[in-house]
């Protein structure tokens, strides 16, 4: 049997009549009776008497006919369901995300996504940058939002979404805050609190590059995962810190951050990555556009 089998006989079990059921679906009415004849072959049952008065239910008939509005009831959810899916509108997402994306973006992000995809579940996770394209590869997340530059994966798709400078974070108070400015090598003697190179390897290795550049090797007293642990630690003194500009919004009383004068071009900042193989996936562009209308969001 069949979901069309099913609806010509409920609306035969509501008619009663096979002539006016054959106009409502509009078939002709000897194909109705030939299908409804195999329906009761295939269940074994008589499912209508027929006889020169007309047309009833038998009992095994109306018990039928209880399951079958049932079924077609779910069938149409089930359809209706694939089309919300189909149209984004239906789902679950699976984001991951390093920490500095909450001071800004992500919150950004998900709230506009959530005004036009309530519908849709996301699960949150946050992780490092090396952790999050390890899980876009093992697929075992859909999106990540990412520092970059970002290890090379060939099977995840990797776009700059946001773009950062690199300042110095010092502690208020710090004898070399009182520049407007600063260069580099200004803080060659300084220690330094860096972010740690086991959640983001381009990104330890890119600050240290600016430093060899500016012809020194940082003295590094302290590593640290979250941005808000690294500028924490700058603000208690226990060193100076590069980290990119965005940070400045973390807005903590006593540090204070100073642009940086002659820096090589690094290009940092946050970006959007999912497998390619799943670039043009409808929730995965749904959400790649919130991501694009936060960084737009003044």
């Amino acid at each position: 049997m069949n979901l069309k089998q099913l609806r010509q006989f409920v609306v035969l079990a509501e008619t009663l009549n096979f002539r006016v059921a054959a106009e409502r679906l509009a078939m002709a009415q000897p194909p109705l009776s030939v299908s409804i004849r195999l329906l009761e072959e295939e269940i074994g049952q008589r499912l209508f008497d027929r006889s020169t008065g007309g047309v009833r239910l038998t009992a095994v008939g109306a018990s039928v006919l209880e399951h079958a509005r049932r079924s077609l009831y779910h069938a149409e959810q089930l359809r209706h369901s694939a089309q919300l899916v189909a149209d984004g509108q239906l789902g679950s997402l699976r984001i991951s995300f390093v920490p500095s994306s909450t001071i800004r973006l992500l919150p950004r992000a998900i709230a506009h996504f959530r005004q036009r995809h309530p519908r849709v579940d996301l699960k949150l996770s946050e992780a490092g940058t090396n952790a999050i394209m390890e899980g876009l590869h093992d697929g075992l997340i859909d999106v990540g939002l990412v520092r970059y530059p970002t290890p090379n994966l060939p099977s995840v798709a990797v776009s700059i979404v946001e773009v950062n400078r690199y300042v110095a974070a010092l502690p208020a108070g710090h004898p070399k805050a009182g520049k407007a400015r600063l260069r580099l090598a200004d803080l060659h003697d300084e220690p330094f609190v860096m972010p740690s190179p086991l959640d983001g390897t381009a990104s330890y290795m890119s600050m240290m590059h600016a430093c060899a550049h500016a012809g020194f090797v940082p003295n590094i007293v302290q590593e640290a995962s979250h941005a808000m642990t690294i500028v924490a630690l700058v603000e208690s003194g226990l060193g100076v810190a590069l980290v990119p500009d965005i940070w400045q919004h973390l807005s903590p009383r006593n540090v204070e951050f100073r642009p940086l004068l002659g820096l090589p071009g690094t290009e940092i900042g946050l970006a959007f990555a999912c497998r390619r193989s799943e670039e043009d996936a409808v929730l995965l562009e749904a959400f790649r556009r919130s991501v694009g209308a936060a960084v737009g969001m003044t």
